[in-house]
């Protein structure tokens, strides 16, 4: 008697069972995966346009709060100066307080060059599966007020481009992102596809 209730209570999956289930598991990885693959490359990309978008925004406040000028650079390949080379990818930033160590110049002066004794306040950069970053210009120096100083070498805008390029994705936004700096000092980030192909220049 007990043998056959313990019979009983045996259960497992039949074949016809676990081929709706293969079926099924086939069916979402086949709609399921290229999804999950476009929220990983958009979450990528948003990191990237949101690092630079918030060091912007810290940057500004840092030149407010400290009265002198605050800027952020596109780093050089040794890591330890402003790149004067506009050709090169926008792929690392550094934001540093650009008045000058007051041993050598008791001035401020927020010349876009990393001086001995000024802080560097942040170090960023973005993911390698971001395949281009290209900016216009090369810097923004904050001043007290908040505005850009103008230069020749400001940075106007950074358009972050993966292997999608400008093309549609999920909500018709662009898979491409891009920040614009105003002369206000304040950046604006965009997704909007016609803006940056038309406006910005696209992607390479």
């Amino acid at each position: 008697m007990l043998h056959s209730k313990m019979k009983a209570k045996q259960r497992g999956f039949t074949l016809i069972e676990m081929m709706i289930a293969i079926g099924l598991l086939a069916a979402l990885l086949t709609f399921g995966l290229p999804n999950f693959r476009d929220f990983v490359r958009n979450a990528r990309m948003a990191a990237a346009a949101n690092d630079l978008l918030g060091d912007m925004n810290f940057a500004r406040s840092e030149a407010i709060k400290r009265r002198v000028p605050v800027t952020l650079c596109k780093l050089n390949a040794d890591g330890d100066d402003c790149d004067d080379d506009e050709d090169t990818p926008f792929r690392r930033w550094i934001v540093y307080v650009d008045d000058a160590d007051a041993a050598v110049d008791d001035a401020a002066d927020g010349d876009g060059v990393v001086d001995a004794g000024e802080e560097i306040l942040r170090t960023s950069g973005i993911a390698a599966e971001i395949d281009s970053a290209v900016g216009t210009g090369l810097l923004s120096t904050f001043i007290p007020s908040g505005f850009i100083r103008p230069s020749a070498a400001n940075l106007q805008q950074v358009v972050f481009c993966d292997s999608r390029g400008n093309t549609v994705t999920s909500g018709g936004d662009s898979a491409a992102r891009a920040i614009t700096i105003t002369a206000t000092g304040r950046a604006v980030l965009t997704r909007n596809i016609d803006t940056i192909e038309t406006t910005l220049g696209g992607c390479p």
